[in-house]
């Protein structure tokens, strides 16, 4: 139920609240949930108990600006990457480094996984008119793998977020049959909806 705080007194560590119900409860100060202290004209949330006093009250007012400037910064971020191109989605990538939280549309996933293949492509065809043996560029190859396996694995665990899947499916990569589910994750649309990792990803 919801309500506003109408008193709260410091000395018994009493108050009352006028639900939205048209009835006035009573509290104990342990039944305040919220870190912010009780004020006059608190906007509340909470349960009543069968002695018809209000518990598990929190305040309404403070977490709302929380949510709405999470929801501010989300479609900020989104229209920011309606302008995005092909090296900004792979910086994107490197600067989440190991942030396995949070949701990757396609183009994020896609286009990292691109921008890896065509830097291997040039490092090879550098270091092969430079005349590096064989055995170099192979070394080489398997340094640049070690980079980019964190991000990999990163982006990869948040494209799952995105079509509502644990990034722990990404395990069905060890068996050769488990390679199909996960390319149909991979490319399917983003889930419109909310879930537990956050917001769609466009």
């Amino acid at each position: 139920m919801k309500g506003t705080l109408v008193d709260f007194n410091f000395q018994i560590n009493e108050g009352v609240i006028q639900g939205d119900d048209g009835k006035r409860y009573s509290f104990f100060d342990l039944e305040w949930k919220d870190q912010i202290s009780p004020a006059r004209g608190q906007n509340v949330d909470f349960a009543v108990n069968n002695l018809n006093q209000a518990i598990n009250i929190y305040v309404l007012a403070a977490r709302q600006p929380v949510f709405e400037k999470r929801n501010n910064q989300h479609t900020e971020q989104l229209q920011a990457e309606e302008n995005f191109g092909f090296f900004d989605w792979a910086m994107k990538c490197l600067k989440n480094y190991v942030n396995f939280s949070g949701r990757a549309r396609r183009k994020e996933y896609w286009y990292f996984y691109l921008f890896q293949i065509l830097i291997g492509l040039i490092l090879g065809l550098s270091l092969g008119i430079m005349g590096v043996s064989e055995g170099g560029i192979d070394a080489i190859s398997s340094l640049l793998s070690l980079f980019f396996f964190l991000p990999t694995l990163a982006v990869g665990a948040r494209r799952l977020h995105d079509v509502n899947r644990s990034g722990w499916w990404m395990l069905l990569a060890l068996t050769i049959i488990g390679l199909i589910p996960l390319l149909i994750w991979a490319v399917s649309e983003t889930k419109p909806e909310s879930n537990q990792w956050g917001e769609p990803a466009k």
